[in-house]
């Protein structure tokens, strides 16, 4: 009986770590500037928002904000929509990735993942990927202690949804867990702030669509 409730306890754990996340995340990234970026992500969508504040004497002037236009994921309807000029334009695609450098569509040679091995990152277990994209490197350490998610932060305004080419060799590989820490080059991306709940479905309305 003791090894049966220890056995439970356990799958309990990696039923956990395998389940759907859902909740926010927030993202710092601070160079010349700070980038932060809120992820609002529920079973069948996920909502992007950044905003950039200029550094003054290495505080972040929040007064000088600017907000980014505000992306939206939707896995059910297969769309990716762009929120632009604070809300009153919309512009919606098919899912594909939104990257910072629109490097296009890649092909499966395109891309290559390695696993590295396995770190602790700010008191989560990671792995440790190294991502190349076109022979151009970025790092990767992904956690799965707060369940799946839906979206790849390869980096700063790089977006990469479940079903894209990157994600799924990614998930192939076992990386489809919540990014921790990314690195390309000097810019470093890290996860500030982790809340797993229910977020309210309004989040994820597209303003003036009925």
């Amino acid at each position: 009986m003791k090894k049966l409730t220890i056995l439970a306890f356990f799958l309990g754990i990696w039923t956990i770590g395998q389940a759907q996340f859902e909740g926010i995340l927030t993202y710092d990234c601070t160079i010349k500037n700070k980038t932060l970026t809120t992820v609002y992500e529920s079973k069948t969508k996920v909502l992007l928002e950044a905003k950039i504040y200029p550094m003054k004497g290495g505080v972040a002037d929040i007064k000088e904000a600017k907000e980014q236009d505000p992306i939206l994921f939707d896995f059910e309807a297969k769309k990716a929509t762009r929120f632009g000029s604070r809300h009153h334009e919309t512009v919606s695609t098919d899912l594909a990735p939104v990257t910072a450098d629109r490097t296009g569509k890649l092909k499966d040679e395109d891309i290559t993942i390695e696993m590295v091995g396995t770190e602790k990152i700010e008191g989560y277990s990671c792995q440790h990927f190294i991502v190349k994209i076109k022979g151009n490197p970025k790092e990767l350490w992904i956690t799965k202690d707060l369940g799946v998610s839906s979206v790849c932060m390869l980096s700063q305004f790089d977006y990469y949804p479940a079903g894209s080419l990157l994600y799924d060799k990614l998930k192939s590989a076992g990386g489809d867990g919540i990014v921790v820490r990314s690195k390309s080059g000097d810019v470093i991306v890290n996860l500030s702030n982790a809340q797993v709940k229910t977020v309210p479905p309004s989040y994820f309305e597209i303003p003036g669509k009925s």
